[in-house]
């Protein structure tokens, strides 16, 4: 069993950003991620927007993190946490697949993840599929695409793109009431399905999606497809906590702690109204500060 003072579970913008600044500060932590360092940044086609980056690929930015991460000679723990307990004196219990971690503070930065279910989903990906309108969306402005999902984050992506896109098709995959959908139906250039998802086809990039709504198959013509209905938190690994959820997320204070003393959120895990990198590393910067002070009133 590995002991530390502060477990970073996940290895995205948020989290290297956090590891970056217990580094800096000389703090005793370990980074845990299961895959490669960069989380949601490996999906995303094109980043504009992050300062101090002049533009790339997601993979680039999540490049240069990692480089930074390695001058710093912080090397990431490859492993899977399976689950994440309290123990009776009141430390954090991560079980992995390959070990088990001891700390003091557990911070959660495991992002979303995505189930791709829609034959086409993998094989499309970065050439007309995304899970984020609000990173790839100007890619496909003056074009038509589709988004697939339900909920507020799909709404909103929706409402995002909907300026962009010379048509978009907004494919319910459930009902969906309320002001975001309102909004949605009085624009001119969207259109609302209620339906489910066949395939996506294309040749080298997407070119078309095929659903079934109205009962009947229709095959709409776009360049981009966004399947937000597999999207959702990582957070399956806290089940053994008495952790209170809002819609899959993690609610927390002014100071990223979760109702649950020593247990912070930040990131895409957490429940906001944002997600992207730069709020994430955002996020990470200032939990530095919380956790050391944190560290120090529990000492």
């Amino acid at each position: 069993m590995r002991r530390t003072d502060v477990l970073v579970v996940g290895a995205g913008p948020a989290g290297i950003a956090l590891s970056i600044y217990l580094r800096r500060a000389g703090t005793d932590f370990l980074l845990l991620e299961k895959g490669a360092p960069g989380g949601k940044l490996l999906e995303v086609a094109s980043i504009e927007n992050y300062p101090g980056f002049p533009g790339g690929s997601g993979v680039d930015l999540a490049l240069l993190m990692n480089e930074q991460l390695s001058s710093l000679g912080i090397e990431p723990v490859q492993d899977e946490l399976r689950t994440l307990e309290r123990t009776e004196d009141g430390l954090f219990l991560a079980k992995g697949e390959k070990e088990s971690y001891l700390a003091k503070v557990a911070i959660v930065a495991t992002g979303l993840t995505n189930a791709p279910g829609i034959p086409g989903e993998k094989e499309f990906l970065h050439k007309g599929v995304s899970y984020c309108a609000t990173c790839d969306g100007p890619l496909y402005k003056g074009k038509d695409v589709a988004i697939i999902g339900h909920g507020e984050r799909a709404l909103e992506e929706a409402l995002y793109l909907a300026p962009l896109a010379r048509k978009l098709y907004f494919l319910l995959d459930q009902e969906e009431e309320g002001s975001l959908l309102e909004g949605l139906r009085g624009r001119k250039n969207v259109e609302i399905l209620r339906g489910w998802p066949v395939r996506i086809e294309g040749e080298g990039s997407v070119s078309a999606l095929l659903v079934e709504a109205e009962a009947q198959e229709m095959r709409l013509p776009v360049s981009a497809v966004f399947p937000l209905s597999g999207t959702k938190s990582a957070t399956a690994f806290l089940s053994p906590l008495p952790l209170r959820l809002e819609k899959g997320f993690v609610p927390v204070d002014e100071t990223l702690m979760s109702e649950i003393p020593g247990l912070f959120a930040i990131g895409d895990v957490r429940a906001s109204r944002l997600r992207q990198a730069i709020t994430a590393a955002s996020d990470g910067a200032l939990c530095s500060l919380f956790v050391r002070n944190y560290l120090r009133r529990a000492s």
